[in-house]
């Protein structure tokens, strides 16, 4: 007869522990009737009438994914998230008042979230949002946001604020163009993937390839939105202009605090344009138009680091190498005429002075288009500037025979300046009649 085997408790706590672990998965994941998950920042209560397994519903990882599978603990950390990053782009720094209620019901991709503005028992407003289960990651930063703009809005006032379309787009381009990949973690992590994000140089980078390609949109079309721009094939492009237009209006001086003032001035006016108006000193929509267009103008004209664009810089550079010079009286044209003239034409005759009193202020301009050029441009500038300078400083022994060299230097340039002309303009047409590439929703 064999003795039975020595019992270890090891043994059996080797065998409870995974089963252990898995269970408490289950339940940070699902919620009792009537239970719920707050944030960290108190403002968020999460709660949710359906039952989620371990199995995830998402494949590859995305940087912002098309569909995320909703937890309570996953969506509080997530909408914690968002609001910590739109307080720090907004420069807020008060105490919320209002409530935020998110639930989260049975539904599949594409079901509208659905939101509330609802009395709260302290006095006030709450807000509470109905989300589906299965979501657009880029949709749910919306609903944050917009819950977020509404409670800020509206805490002083007996009308529900009616937030422009524009501005909730705007302000989740900004936190998902920065750092959405990073507010999306807690959905990744549980679908067992892993993401490579690097912080982005340029923050409009994803708009900019949008809007640079497009023309201009003026503020009224961005504040009603033809429905195509909301749920048609132009999104991309409605997001891209409301991103740039938020992002301007932050970067005007005080545009944080102008920015909020905009916010609790919403309520109080039947047109959010009223309101725009008044915190950022513009007195007639023509002028909110007319800051918007220069804006879009001045986007298109600089790169990412604040250059201007090649196509630009050349007109620039053709328009100061032509120098301005009075003509000499004659029978015809008795009195002296204004007239543009080459600087070859203008050096090759005339005295050094007339040359210097006209070339001197000329090298000032073109070291700063140098400073405002790409590299592409900015050598080719750069050979301009020294041609000029070593004619004037060349000695008065050697002018005749120098100012001839620097007249057919002058002309290879010009040479080469057309050529860079001619290919700009050429790749601008073919920008124009490409079509940007849709961003995914």
């Amino acid at each position: 007869m064999s003795l039975p085997k020595k019992f270890h408790v090891s043994d059996l706590m080797g065998k409870l522990l995974p089963l252990l672990l898995f269970t408490s998965f289950l339940q940070a994941q699902n919620l009792r009737p009537g239970h719920s998950i707050t944030s960290r920042s108190k403002q968020f209560v999460i709660t949710s009438s359906v039952n989620v397994d371990a199995r995830s519903t998402t494949g590859k990882s995305q940087p912002i994914p098309q569909q995320v599978l909703l937890t309570p603990s996953a969506l509080a950390t997530f909408a914690g998230s968002v609001r910590q990053q739109w307080l720090h782009q907004f420069g807020i720094n008060q105490e919320w008042q209002g409530r935020l209620y998110l639930h989260i019901v049975s539904g599949g991709l594409g079901d509208k979230p659905d939101v509330r503005r609802i009395a709260s028992p302290k006095g006030g407003w709450d807000y509470r949002a109905i989300i589906p289960q299965q979501i657009n990651g880029r949709t749910l930063t919306q609903v944050i946001i917009n819950l977020l703009l509404k409670e800020f809005s509206g805490r002083y006032s007996t009308k529900e604020p009616n937030i422009p379309p524009w501005l909730t787009a705007g302000s989740s381009e900004l936190l998902l163009q920065t750092i959405g990949p990073v507010l999306f973690v807690p959905f990744h992590t549980r679908g067992g993937g892993g993401i490579s994000f690097s912080h982005p140089p340029d923050p409009l980078y994803a708009s900019r390839t949008v809007v640079e390609k497009l023309p201009a949109v003026s503020f009224l079309t961005l504040s009603l939105p033809p429905p195509d721009f909301i749920q048609g094939e132009k999104q991309a492009q409605y997001r891209a202009y409301s991103h740039l237009l938020v992002y301007k209006l932050l970067r005007e001086q005080d545009g944080t605090k102008r920015m909020q003032y905009y916010l609790r001035e919403i309520p109080k006016h039947k047109n959010t344009p009223s309101a725009l108006g008044i915190a950022y000193g513009h007195e007639t929509m023509l002028q909110i138009e007319q800051w918007w267009s220069l804006a879009q103008t001045q986007f298109r004209s600089r790169d990412a680091f604040n250059r201007w664009r090649p196509r630009v810089i050349l007109g620039h550079l053709s328009d100061s190498l032509l120098l301005q010079t009075l003509t000499t009286p004659s029978n015809t044209e008795p009195k002296p005429q204004q007239k543009l003239v080459s600087i070859q034409e203008f050096i090759g005759k005339g005295i050094r002075t007339e040359h210097t009193k006209k070339l001197r202020p000329l090298l000032d301009r073109l070291r700063f288009l140098q400073v405002n050029a790409p590299p592409e441009t900015a050598r080719l500038i750069q050979d301009y500037h020294s041609a000029i300078e070593s004619y004037l400083e060349v000695k008065p022994i050697r002018l005749r025979v120098f100012r001839d060299h620097t007249i057919n230097q002058l002309n290879l340039l010009d040479t080469i300046l057309r050529d860079l002309i001619s290919e700009s303009e050429t790749d601008h047409t073919r920008a124009k009649q490409t079509t940007p590439p849709a961003q995914p929703d």
